[in-house]
């Protein structure tokens, strides 16, 4: 019988993807179907820690949960992006999914050393994800002297801006002599392409903004960031903070990707109603296809679903919801669904995974 008579069914059922080749006069189609599913990404710090064999950055992926699991989800390991070991800032710590190609960018950490030493280049990675094709590129600093705020970052792409967006903060007051705060850039996708500060809100920009001393939105700490690109907008996009450290609780912010200004904070209440407490680096991200989710990551590999922020996202400019909108105005539920079991991210010395993306497959 000729291959021409037969369609290909691929479904996909616990991270595994099985193909059928099945009559088409059984099927019904003549065309292929495929059943999706959510997969996330992460990537850890350097495998062994050790520098003098260069930096060894490892690329997880697995399933996103639809509903909360009490199973252990197990990722698996896609490739290893290697680094100079000369570069400080080496961590991949903003991951994010470009709508229009469907493959996910990594950005490296602003700095990893106290001022005033020099904070290292900045690293994009792009195509980190499946198939695994790392391509490294060293964005242009617009001006020369820029130098990115903060020691966490996070990392978020707009269709509708056709940019990267990497924001920055510093989550300990006078670390690294560094404030409490946050800075959001914008990195364009040419090649190497260039990153320049976003500050179009308030005083004009200082020199301490641009040289990464001191932040634009000074007290909001943030180290995640998601942008809608299902219905897109200069408001239409979220950056995290599940940091204790800070002084302000865990909170989501409206991020406004024309200005850089952050609004006012999103508390964090768990799915008893009762303020969230957890105290670890995160990312965040929206699924930008089918029924839209927003999940958020802890580099120790738990996955949350936050709920409740729809009245937020709509609500005009970096205004806050109304009252009687889900969960009042200015807050949002973070549900645990699921943990992932990294090589490492428990242990006394931990391998942290920072980054985080998703991407339908």
């Amino acid at each position: 019988m000729s291959l021409k008579t037969f369609s290909q069914i691929a479904i996909c059922t616990f991270g595994m993807l099985h193909i059928w080749n099945v009559p088409k006069n059984l099927t019904g189609f003549n065309k292929e179907k495929i059943l999706m599913a959510l997969y996330g990404y992460t990537i850890g710090e350097d495998r062994d820690q050790n520098p003098n064999n260069g930096k060894q950055l490892d690329v997880y992926r697995f399933l996103i949960p639809s509903a909360p699991t009490t199973s252990p989800i197990t990722p698996t390991l896609v490739g290893t992006v290697n680094i100079a070991g000369t570069v400080t800032n080496a961590d991949l710590e903003g991951l994010a999914t470009n709508p229009a190609t469907n493959r996910v960018s990594a950005v490296n950490e602003a700095r990893a050393t106290d001022l005033p030493n020099d904070p290292g280049p900045v690293i994009v990675v792009n195509n980190v994800d499946q198939p695994f094709a790392p391509a490294q590129v060293s964005p242009t600093r617009t001006p020369s002297n820029l130098v990115r705020f903060g020691f966490e970052s996070g990392a978020g792409f707009s269709g509708q801006q056709n940019a990267l967006y990497n924001i920055s903060g510093n989550k300990t007051a006078n670390l690294g002599g560094e404030q409490v705060g946050s800075s959001l850039y914008k990195i364009t996708t040419a090649n190497p392409g260039t990153i320049s500060l976003v500050d179009a809100f308030g005083a004009p920009t200082t020199a301490a903004q641009i040289q990464g001393t001191q932040p634009t939105n000074p007290g909001k700490f943030a180290d995640g960031l998601a942008i809608d690109n299902l219905n897109p907008g200069n408001t239409r996009a979220f950056a995290s903070d599940f940091r204790t450290s800070d002084g302000n609780g865990n909170n989501l912010y409206k991020v406004d990707l024309l200005t850089g200004e952050l609004s006012a904070p999103i508390a964090l209440r768990n799915s008893s109603g009762q303020p969230l407490n957890v105290n670890a680096d995160s990312d965040l991200s929206f699924t930008n296809s089918g029924s839209q989710r927003l999940i958020g990551w802890l580099e120790t590999g738990a996955v949350y679903e936050i709920t409740g922020y729809q009245d937020e996202l709509t609500a005009s400019g970096l205004g806050l919801g109304s009252a009687t909108g889900t969960n009042g105005a200015g807050f949002a539920t973070a549900t645990l669904i699921g943990n992932v079991t990294l090589p490492n991210a428990l242990a006394s010395q931990p391998v942290q995974y920072e980054g985080f993306a998703i991407v339908n497959e």
